[in-house]
């Protein structure tokens, strides 16, 4: 929250004007975003990134500190550069779930990298540099791609957006197999998901995420689908823009592979993008499901094709929209406690959209 002029910014005080209690101040939720977010895990990798650069890719190359940017969940970023000038990223947390989430990102991206299949479109994907522990922050060292990410193409969106769709259906068709969802594939989609939101939700909300899971899980068993490598938060944050050879646009990276996975859903990263258009131009994601419910048209005009093109089956939007909800706030609350310690988030993204999803005894069905 950013403070207005003449606004107290200091520690709330009760109404004699004496500070609140430690015990009442325990119970104001911390930030998901902004610049109190992480505060301290921020001020931890701060403290400790300079003996991280002195000690990583062999304490060679004279790696120097730049700006941070801004980090996912608990995990912060910071640019650096070496002797000779060549850009790259330092990631640090100091929590076990950014540790998890770095360390989930190394892998796929050198899984992503040993993938033949990808042949030049692995130019998208960052390389991961080094890895390290230094003073108990996790660091992660890793190439800065070229370009800038497509969200300042603001006034080019018209063009930015179907240059991210085109980049990401190329993946999946260069990656896609079709098989039939087992039961591993429907933990991992759905159950794990789920039992996230179920531990921070309570009553008729838990028996929303029951119905929820119970529908899904019908809807899928056994079906084939069309599965690839998947990014997981595809939004125009994520994706870089830089001049092609002719100097036009084009995308020139894709980064942040913190959810990455080899057998996605097809067609799931393109759901994504779509909803986060109206995320990142100030709209709540929660709110943005829930309207993309009863309007699928626009998500399964893009979607469809997608599936189509790597020869599966077309699932219902409702579907997509679903499971691209699921995975998010799953996501998220694994990312961070911040999340679930959030009231107003936890209200706007999850308990709005339980009470709106119409799942259950009654209800339309998955099919929709």
């Amino acid at each position: 929250m950013i403070a207005r002029p003449g606004e107290h910014t200091g520690p709330p005080r009760a109404a004699a004007g004496r500070p609140y209690p430690a015990s009442v101040l325990a119970m104001i939720p911390r930030p998901t975003f902004g610049p109190l977010a992480g505060r301290r895990s921020r001020a931890l990798a701060r403290r400790a990134a300079p003996a991280a650069l002195a000690r990583l890719a062999g304490g060679a190359g004279g790696w120097r500190l730049g700006e941070p940017f801004a980090g996912r969940g608990d995990t912060c970023v910071f640019a650096v550069r070496d002797d000779a000038g060549s850009p790259a990223l330092l990631k640090a947390t100091a929590t076990r779930q950014g540790r998890r989430q770095l360390d989930h990102q190394v892998e796929v991206l050198a899984a992503l990298h040993r993938d033949e299949r990808l042949g030049p479109w692995a130019r998208l994907v960052p390389r991961t540099l080094d890895v390290g522990d230094v003073d108990g922050v996790h660091f992660v060292l890793e190439a800065r791609l070229p370009g800038a990410d497509a969200r300042g193409a603001a006034a080019d969106r018209v063009r930015a957006v179907p240059m991210a769709l085109a980049a990401i259906d190329e993946l999946a068709a260069r990656t896609a197999t079709l098989a039939p969802l087992d039961a591993a594939t429907l933990d991992r989609w759905v159950r794990a998901p789920a039992g996230r939101v179920r531990e921070v939700v309570r009553g008729a909300h838990r028996a929303a995420v029951d119905g929820l899971e119970a529908e899904l899980s019908a809807a899928l068993s056994g079906r084939e689908a069309a599965r690839a490598w998947a990014h997981g938060d595809y939004n125009r944050a994520n994706v870089l823009l830089g001049p092609d050879e002719d100097g036009r646009a084009s995308v020139s990276g894709i980064v942040d592979w913190t959810e990455g996975e080899r057998d996605g859903l097809v067609g799931a990263d393109a759901v994504t993008l779509l909803l986060f258009e109206s995320v990142l131009a100030g709209r709540e994601f929660g709110r943005v499901v829930l309207g993309r419910l009863s309007d699928p048209g626009p998500v399964a005009e893009v979607v469809a094709p997608l599936q189509r093109r790597v020869g599966g089956p077309v699932l219902p939007p409702r579907v997509m929209l679903l499971l691209t909800w699921l995975r998010h706030v799953g996501g998220n609350l694994a990312d961070s406690t911040r999340y679930a310690a959030n009231p107003v988030w936890m209200h706007r993204n999850v308990r709005a959209v339980l009470q709106g999803l119409g799942v259950g005894p009654g209800a339309r069905g998955l099919e929709a």
